[in-house]
C-alpha cells in the first residue's frame, strides 16, 4: 500500500498543470462555501443580538393582544404574578416590564403617529437592551416628565432638547389623554419604524397618562446563555396556564417577529442550493481530471496489471489519487476562507450603499463575518464525500483494464 501511495503522489505532481487546475477548484470552492457561510452567520448573528438587545429580548411575556410586536391594544391585568414567577426561576437573569401604547407626539410644527414606549432605565440596562444615544442623554428614572425619540423622528418635527413636545393618546378607558414633556434625548438602533416613530417614556408616567394604574403590556426576558431558550419558554407557559394565565403567552424572538426568522431559514435554505452548485463543479473537475489521467495511462495500468497488480489495487490507487488532490485542495480552501473571513470579521465589510435596504432587519452598516466550525467541517465532509464517490467510476475503468490490449494500445 505503501508503494501505491508514493505511485499516486509522483503521479499527481507529474502533470503539474492539471492537478494545479483541480487543486484551485477544490480550493477556491471550499474557501468561497466557508467565506459566504461566514458572512451569512456573521449577518445573522448581527441582527439576532440587535432585535433581541433593542426590540424583543430573548422572550417576551404578553397579552394575546399583543403576539405581534406592531400590535398595542392589550395589557396584563396582574403583573405583580408574573414577577414572582420570574424571580424564582434562576434561569431568568433578569426581566424588564414595559407600557406599550399608539398615539401622536406633536410639536409646534409637526405632529407624527407613534409607539409610546414606557420602561424603567434600570431594568432595561439589567437586560443588557440597547439604543445608542445620538443627542442628550436617555431617560433616567427622575425624568418624570422627560421624554426620548428617535433622532429620524426629532428632525422630521424639527425639534431640539430641551423642546417641549405633546404626547397624546387613547387612555384605558377609551378617553383621549395627552400630556407635555421634555425633549431629553434621541436615539438610534438602526430600524427605520422605530427610529422614526417611538417616543420613550418612564413606565410610572406612562402609567398615570393613560390610567392603566398597576397594569403592564410586557415583560421582557434576559435569559443567562447557557440555558435551552425554548425549554425556558415552555416551562413558563406551563406555569402562567397553571395559575390561570391564559390570555398570556410567552413567546421567543422568532414568534415576535417571524417574518425574520423565516428570512434566515430561506438564507440557509438557499446556501445549501450555491453548496449543491459548487460542490458538481468541483466533482467535474477531479472526474475530469482522473479521466484524462487514466486515458493517458492506459499503458502503464496494463503493465502493472501484467506484472501482478490485482484490480482492487488499481482502484486504490486512483481513489487514493482523488484523495490527495481533495486533501491538498481542502487544506488551501479551508485557509482561504478561514483567512478572509477572520481578516474581514475583524475590520467588517462596509455595506453602508445598502443601509436603507437593510434597516428593518437590524443588520448595520458593517458586517462582521464569523467563522461558523459545524458548516466548516459540514463543507469537508461533503467535499470528501463526493469526490472520493466520483473517483470510484474512473477506478472502476481502470480496473477493468484487458493488459494485452492496453499495453498494445498507442498512447
Amino acid at each position: 500500500m505503501t508503494i501505491l501511495f508514493k505511485i499516486a503522489l509522483r503521479n499527481i505532481l507529474r502533470n503539474k498543470k492539471r492537478s494545479l487546475i483541480t487543486l484551485s477548484a477544490v480550493s477556491f470552492g471550499l474557501g468561497a462555501l466557508i467565506f459566504l457561510r461566514s458572512f451569512m452567520f456573521g449577518a445573522q448573528h448581527q441582527m439576532v443580538e440587535n432585535i433581541t438587545t433593542s426590540l424583543t429580548s430573548d422572550a417576551q411575556i404578553v397579552p394575546k393582544a399583543l403576539e405581534n410586536i406592531y400590535n398595542t391594544n392589550g395589557y396584563i391585568e396582574d403583573p405583580e404574578s408574573i414577577r414572582k414567577i420570574l424571580r424564582s426561576d434562576p434561569r431568568i437573569l433578569n426581566f424588564a416590564e414595559r407600557v406599550i401604547a399608539g398615539g401622536i407626539v406633536s410639536s409646534a410644527t409637526n405632529s407624527i403617529a407613534t409607539f409610546i414606549v414606557g420602561f424603567d432605565p434600570v431594568q432595561e440596562v439589567a437586560i443588557k437592551s440597547r439604543r445608542d444615544v445620538m443627542q442628550g442623554r436617555l431617560l433616567t428614572r427622575d425624568d418624570e416628565h422627560g421624554a426620548a425619540i428617535g433622532e429620524k423622528m426629532r428632525q422630521i418635527m424639527g425639534v431640539e432638547i430641551g423642546d417641549k413636545i405633546i404626547v397624546t393618546a387613547q387612555d384605558y378607558y377609551g378617553a383621549l389623554a395627552g400630556e407635555a414633556f421634555t425633549l431629553v434625548g434621541t436615539f438610534e438602533t438602526g430600524n427605520d419604524q422605530i427610529d422614526n416613530g417611538t417616543v420613550m417614556l418612564l413606565t410610572p408616567t406612562a402609567q398615570r397618562m393613560l390610567s392603566l394604574e398597576h397594569r403592564l403590556s410586557k415583560f421582557a426576558l434576559k435569559i443567562q446563555s447557557d440555558q435551552d431558550v425554548e425549554k425556558v419558554v415552555n416551562d413558563l407557559r406551563k406555569k402562567i396556564q397553571g395559575m390561570g394565565g391564559t390570555e398570556l403567552k410567552v413567546l421567543t424572538w422568532e414568534e415576535l417577529i417571524p417574518m425574520l426568522a423565516q428570512m434566515i431559514r430561506f438564507q440557509n435554505g438557499m446556501l445549501f442550493i450555491v453548496v449543491l452548485i459548487v460542490l458538481t463543479v468541483v466533482a467535474a473537475g477531479i472526474l475530469n481530471t482522473l479521466m484524462m489521467s487514466i486515458v493517458e495511462r492506459v499503458r502503464e495500468f496494463g503493465l502493472m496489471m501484467a506484472l501482478g497488480t490485482k484490480p482492487s489495487q488499481v482502484i486504490f490507487l486512483v481513489v487514493t489519487e482523488s484523495f490527495l488532490l481533495t486533501s491538498f485542495g481542502a487544506l488551501l480552501g479551508v485557509v482561504i476562507g478561514v483567512g478572509v473571513s477572520l481578516y474581514f470579521g475583524h475590520y467588517g465589510i462596509d455595506l453602508s450603499s445598502f443601509v436603507s435596504t437593510l434597516s428593518n432587519f437590524l443588520i448595520g452598516s458593517h458586517v462582521y463575518p464569523k467563522v461558523d466550525v459545524l458548516y466548516l467541517f459540514f463543507f469537508l465532509l461533503v467535499v470528501f464525500l463526493s469526490n472520493l464517490m466520483v473517483s470510484f467510476y474512473p477506478a472502476w475503468r481502470a480496473s477493468k483494464l484487458v493488459p494485452i490490449d492496453a499495453m498494445r494500445q498507442v498512447g
